[in-house]
């Protein structure tokens, strides 16, 4: 008798085991994963730091002293006036306006290159102007307007950038005169 209740409790603890664990029955749940993907722009890192100042823009670039015109200054061109400065080592820039024209102007110490514009357009013209102990080779679509004047002096590079906007974008540029006032100030 003690063998008929152990084995009906034996069979009991069974049916109850496998009816608890679902038994013949199957549910299969799928669940669901949300896979989440990353994506990154691979690129250089933008060398440049935005700054307050010229005087802070060559300090940052370790230039030592960077002068530009005056902001107000009046040219035959129009009207100086800077929006911004910024740096990277080496090189020292102020972007801003002269009359409706874009205006960059750069310093840069004297390595590789005597060139440090950043621009490498062909233009149809190239001229020399000689302004005080030094000299400037000047660039442009229109004969005696300066787009683009680099030169040297001492350890540095210099350049001026001038574009017109709109149709004007690839033919307006600087006199003469102009271009000389303005590299006058710009060490």
């Amino acid at each position: 008798m003690k063998k008929k209740i152990l084995v009906t409790m034996i069979t009991a603890a069974m049916v109850l085991g496998v009816t608890a664990c679902g038994g013949a029955k199957t549910d299969t749940t799928t669940e669901a994963t949300t896979v989440e993907e990353v994506t990154s722009e691979v690129g250089l890192a933008n060398p440049w730091s935005d700054v307050a100042s010229s005087s802070d823009a060559a300090e940052g670039a370790e230039v030592g002293y960077f002068n530009v015109p005056a902001a107000g200054t009046e040219t035959s061109s129009g009207q100086i006036g800077w929006d911004g400065f910024r740096y990277m080592k080496g090189i020292a820039e102020a972007d801003g306006y002269i009359g409706a024209a874009e205006l960059t102007v750069r310093k840069g110490l004297k390595q590789d290159t005597t060139d440090v514009s950043g621009d490498y357009n062909e233009y149809k013209f190239s001229w020399k102007e000689t302004v005080g102990d030094y000299e400037i080779d000047c660039y442009g679509n229109e004969d005696g307007r300066t787009m683009k004047a680099i030169w040297v002096t001492n350890n540095f590079s210099y350049s001026i950038l001038v574009r017109g906007q709109g149709d004007e974008s690839d033919t307006y540029g600087l006199d003469s005169e102009v271009l000389k006032a303005v590299a006058a100030e710009v060490e």
